[in-house]
């Protein structure tokens, strides 16, 4: 389906060792690191798993020499979540994340099975670079290094962009009204030179495809009216959902979405609620696999032109 001179563009943030298990005074606690907050002071934005309700100066002990102060509670229409400030500074605490940490698998899995070795690996994509995410962005799990020769041999050009997933991405809606729900943010970064290329693409008459909604949500972040893209970085909580102009892709690859997700009004802004009904309810008769590990499909933006 690709054509010489199309571009795919990926994301290469890389998931860092962000599930851990600890203690409060002797009760057992695990923590999802969220998003980084405060990266001189070490403050993160987290969730945590306890039986009972933490609370504010609470201290968690990861293990020797590595532990937090729970510093406030935050509560929304969403989600409840807490900042919790590491006693080391970020060096040291990357270094004690992967002695103490974990791959944060999926929950469905960890549901059923505690992580592997092998985790370590498959929860990572090949284009992992840059230290941030605390989610893989899944759609690029389904590129080997195989389809990539193959498809440098056909001349597809590759770009990379960054956009470090958190814990945010997989909430679902709870509001009545879309409009009400509260976004969340995520920090990503376009080169100068990644926007240079896109724009070279497009105006070669070649097709730009994302490889998953996080490449997506920052190409949209980082454009002008026409689709044009600059370079960016720093936090984006754009919103993508029915209504929206999505101008920036000619296609993007991307896995099926869970009900009451912002995910699935991504691809509802693409094709509207009818196909995208269609497209779901193919999946489900044909039992193709659904959430991080299931199967994707390649979604044409404005799907009549082609």
């Amino acid at each position: 389906i690709l054509r010489p001179n199309d571009a795919i563009v990926f994301n290469d943030t890389k998931v860092i060792h962000s599930f851990l298990n600890g203690t409060i005074k002797t009760r057992k606690v695990s923590v999802n690191l969220n998003k980084i907050i405060d990266k001189k002071k070490e403050i993160w934005s987290v969730f945590i798993k306890s039986n009972k309700k933490p609370k504010v100066n609470d201290k968690i002990i990861f293990g020797e020499k590595l532990f937090a102060l729970i510093l406030d509670e935050i509560s929304d229409k969403n989600y409840k979540s807490f900042l919790i400030k590491f006693n080391c500074k970020s060096n040291d605490l990357r270094r004690k994340l992967n002695d103490f940490g974990k791959i944060p698998i999926p929950p469905y899995i960890n549901k059923i099975r505690p992580v592997d070795e092998y985790d370590f690996q498959d929860y990572q994509t090949i284009f992992a670079k840059k230290d941030g995410a605390v989610a893989s962005p899944t759609a690029s799990l389904h590129f080997t290094d195989k389809l990539i020769k193959k498809l440098k041999i056909k001349k597809v050009n590759f770009i990379n962009i960054t956009l470090h997933v958190n814990g945010g991405t997989f909430l679902p809606i709870k509001t009545q009204q879309i409009e009400d729900h509260k976004m969340h943010s995520e920090f990503g970064e376009i080169t100068e030179d990644s926007a240079n290329r896109i724009n070279k693409v497009k105006k070669n008459g070649g097709r730009i495809i994302a490889v998953g909604t996080t490449v997506l949500r920052i190409l949209e972040s980082s454009k002008n009216s026409n689709g044009r893209i600059f370079p960016f970085k720093g936090e984006t909580n754009i919103f993508l959902k029915p209504g929206c102009l999505i101008n920036s892709i000619d296609g993007i690859i991307t896995n099926f979405h869970t009900p009451k997700s912002s995910l699935l009004l991504l691809v509802f802004a693409l094709l509207g609620k009818q196909k995208t009904m269609q497209l779901y309810n193919h999946a489900i008769e044909n039992r193709l696999r659904f959430f991080s590990y299931g199967d994707a499909c390649l979604i044409w933006n404005k799907y009549e032109k082609f």
